[in-house]
């Protein structure tokens, strides 16, 4: 029966502190508007640089120099050829 009384009761408060007698408030007015400000740049025009095509036959590969390497590069020739090349290497 305690248990009853004290839900009732609970129940009663709840509802009381729900109720308000204030009458419901007005919104608040509208800000005026705001002067215009200056107005924002432009974003300046980027101009992108495209690169001419590369034919890729045109681009010089390995095999395009075993040919010549193979007549010049001999086994009487190898050991001036390669320190030819060292030089150049150090040489940069």
């Amino acid at each position: 029966m305690t248990l009853l009384r004290s839900t009732v009761l609970c129940s009663l408060l709840a509802m009381l502190a729900c109720q308000t007698s204030e009458p419901p408030s007005q919104p608040a007015p509208a800000p005026a508007p705001a002067a215009p400000g200056p107005a924002a740049p432009k974003p300046a025009e980027t101009t992108v640089a495209t690169a001419a095509p590369v034919k890729l036959e045109s681009v010089p590969a390995r095999e395009d120099f075993e040919e010549e390497a193979e007549a010049q590069i001999t086994r009487a020739t190898l050991e001036r050829e390669l320190q030819t090349l060292e030089k150049e290497l150090s040489a940069d």
